[in-house]
């Protein structure tokens, strides 16, 4: 009857259903705020950049709107020089430092013929004023000057660097201070092409790598060792993406951005920062102190943004730096702006305006950005005008801070950051560099304080080794005392007991618990067959296992704490601890009464949860010790915490193979069957709950038609 059972509740849980989730992106003036646990939250901030003007064919004083317009370049000389070169546009504006109209440029021969360059999509211009127009559909870059007559053209460069396969289609152009050339070519996965001062092509510098998973090197393995003629010739490869745009910064580095990937997140590793043999050496300073590529971080939203019932892919078309290094990158599909430092750390985000850049500082389709200045100019080709933001007082003040951070000018820095935090009371970046401040003034507690509130795990664990050192170097006697003190009790109660041969405790069901961690077999053999287990104990274990949990989750030592009240869900720890359990224990029992297992369930939950020992009095311990330990010792309490899901692994294994009276190799294949029901047992419950809320759904919406009829 029970195999009958069992069966009967095995076939009805072999079904599962389940659904999606979408997520929405920021629109004003915002920042990132790091969380613990590595969770990264968007918030509103104060604006570091504010609108000056806009400027058109109307201020210009042009008759002919600003149609086609592609990029934008500030010059050494103080002018911008704005290139329309959309389609049917051909010309160049060069506007004076005050953004009045100084010039509109059409390109010549020398024989006078008019050039046509529509399509055009790069400017550029140099030291000595000549200015770079990359002629992306006619495959050619014009060089010319104010005159506005072309005095170089140049095509594809003629090199055996170049493949067969290789479409030349310029598309941005940059020299650094020594001479050096790069030209972008659209869907170009090799790299910027570049050139000598002496305009010789040296070949493709810095490209984007593929980045493959452990499945994607297998796949590989596995197409070399069966592939024959016609599946060479019906496989794809997988390419990297190309470049779309790159900008030198103050130290001479060459800066790139990608657009749109594939990526498992939305913007990963779409900036890169190249050295001169094309390494990306750009990094991000984690709140650990710890570094990270910028190959594997990510600029944008943490996920693709689903509105309107699609989804929208965030585009970075443009990428450009201030005089601080500060990276400056023009999101397209919502015309934001992101600001980041040389640490790839959020400074501010604004703009936006998807398809509606009707209200003054959105944009309708942002195609370019350039700095001029410390000012931001971003192109709207929709709107066919040019919007010029500006630092506010409070953008200068924290991006100077933030500067003289990054450079270790720590006490100088702070009289800004206080100022900041005045103007910004949540600001985390302020936060941080006053707890180096504080840290270098030896000002520890403050500085744990500072630390806190920046989630900066660095700073803290220093502060925090300086003032346990403190408190050890003016205690030392004292706590030595009581550690001796209680070592000494320990044994001399040990022996006084074993002497005497005094009983502690009386009770058979406490004594075969106890019993458990030292001696498993005997300890699970009396459980069984003398009845000793007990299940208020079991309750009572299990009941421990969720606080132990709790505790470590939500009051532990702020070094090794990975969670927030506003993302603690108790419910979630309930359903990890005696959820999980209780499942593992219908499971179990369920699936050993077809295999002749002899344990009851009471027996299967009782002897679980007494495996579990070793578990909760890790847990208990390294919440405890999480409150003195420094940063340094948590591969010590990853080592404890190992070793305790090991034993109590172990424990379980000698449990049930005791409990239902298996071998070894038969508790393995049993194992299998039940890990599986357990999947089952969740999917099922989630496919019931789903079902229940269509239900609730579907019968409110029925008598509301019934109301309005």
């Amino acid at each position: 009857m029970k195999k009958i059972v069992s069966m009967l509740c095995i076939v009805t849980l072999l079904t599962a259903i389940f659904g999606l989730t979408c997520s929405a992106a920021p629109t004003d003036s915002f920042t990132r705020k790091n969380e613990p646990g590595s969770e990264v939250s968007t918030v509103l901030a104060r604006e570091s950049f504010a609108v000056a003007q806009t400027i058109t064919a109307s201020t210009l004083g042009l008759d002919e709107a600003l149609e086609g317009l592609t990029d934008a370049y500030s010059g050494s000389d103080g002018k911008v020089y704005l290139l329309c070169g959309g389609d049917g546009a051909s010309r160049v504006i060069i506007l004076n430092d005050d953004y009045s109209l100084y010039k509109e440029l059409k390109l010549v021969d020398a024989d006078g013929e008019e050039m046509y360059f529509g399509g055009a999509q790069g400017i550029f211009v140099d030291s000595k004023n000549l200015i770079y127009v990359a002629d992306t559909d006619n495959a050619r870059i014009l060089v010319t000057d104010e005159s506005g007559v072309v005095k170089e053209i140049w095509g594809v460069p003629e090199s055996n660097y170049i493949p067969d396969e290789f479409t030349y289609q310029p598309s941005r152009i940059i020299k650094d201070d020594k001479g050096y050339l790069y030209i972008l070519s659209l869907g170009n996965y090799y790299g910027a092409l570049s050139y000598s001062p002496e305009g010789e092509f040296l070949g493709f510098y810095g490209a984007n790598s593929v980045q493959a998973t452990v499945l994607d090197t297998l796949a590989m393995l596995w197409e070399k060792l069966t592939s024959n003629d016609v599946k060479k010739s019906q496989s794809s490869k997988k390419l990297p993406y190309s470049f779309v745009d790159l900008c030198i910064d103050s130290s001479g580095y060459v800066i790139t951005c990608t657009g749109k990937t594939e990526n498992s997140q939305n913007g990963e590793g779409q900036i890169r920062k190249f050295s001169s043999d094309g390494s990306n050496i750009l990094f991000k300073r984690n709140p650990d102190g710890s570094a990270t590529s910028s190959s594997s971080v990510n600029f944008l939203e943490q996920e693709v943004i689903v509105a309107d019932g699609s989804s929208r892919t965030q585009n970075i078309v443009a990428v450009d730096t201030d005089r601080l290094g500060n990276i400056y990158a023009l999101d397209q599909t919502y015309g934001l702006v992101y600001v980041y430092d040389k640490e790839c750390n959020l400074l501010t985000g604004f703009g936006g305006g998807y398809k509606t850049g009707d209200q003054l500082g959105t944009f309708g389709k942002a195609v370019s950005l350039c700095m001029h200045g410390d000012s931001v100019l971003v192109l709207d080709t929709e709107t066919y005008c040019v919007t010029v933001f500006e630092p506010t007082d409070f953008g200068k003040l924290l991006f100077e801070a933030q500067d003289m951070y990054i450079r270790g000018d720590y006490d100088t820095a702070k009289d800004l950051w206080t100022q900041v935090l005045t103007l910004d009371a949540g600001n985390q970046m302020a936060y941080k560099g006053l707890a180096m401040a504080t840290y270098g003034e030896g000002d520890y507690e403050t500085a744990l304080q500072y630390a806190k509130d920046g989630l900066d795990y660095s700073i803290y664990d220093l502060a925090w080794q300086e003032v346990l050192s403190g408190f050890f170097a003016r205690n030392f006697i004292w706590v030595a005392l009581l550690v001796v003190a209680v070592i000494g009790g320990a044994i001399v109660l040990m022996v006084r007991v074993k002497k005497r041969q005094l009983v502690l405790i009386h009770d058979p069901k406490i004594k075969t618990f106890n019993s458990v961690i030292f001696h498993p077999f005997r300890s699970f053999e009396e459980l069984k067959y003398k009845k000793q287990g007990s299940l208020v104990i079991a309750g009572i274990l299990t009941v421990l296992l969720f606080v132990a949990v709790v505790l470590q989750s939500t009051a532990g030592g702020f070094l090794f704490n990975t969670t927030t009240a506003k993302s603690y869900n108790v419910l979630y720890t309930l359903l990890e601890t005696v959820g999980l359990l209780l499942l593992w224990s219908v499971s179990n029992w369920l699936i050993c009464s077809l295999f002749s297992g002899k344990g009851t369930l009471r027996e299967v939950f009782t002897a679980s949860a007494y495996a579990c020992t070793p578990l909760i009095v890790m847990t208990f311990l390294r919440w405890l010790l999480s409150l003195f330990l420094p940063l340094s010792a948590a591969g010590f309490l990853s080592g404890l915490t190992t070793v305790a899901w090991i034993y109590t692994a172990f424990l379980l294994c000698i449990a049930m193979i005791t409990i239902h009276e298996y071998d070894f190799f038969k508790f393995l294949s049993t194992g299998v069957g039940i890990v599986f029901l357990m999947v089952v047992i969740v999917f099922m419950l989630f496919f019931t709950m789903t079902m229940l809320n269509m239900c609730k759904i579907f019968v409110s919406e029925f008598f509301e038609e019934l109301l309005f009829r």
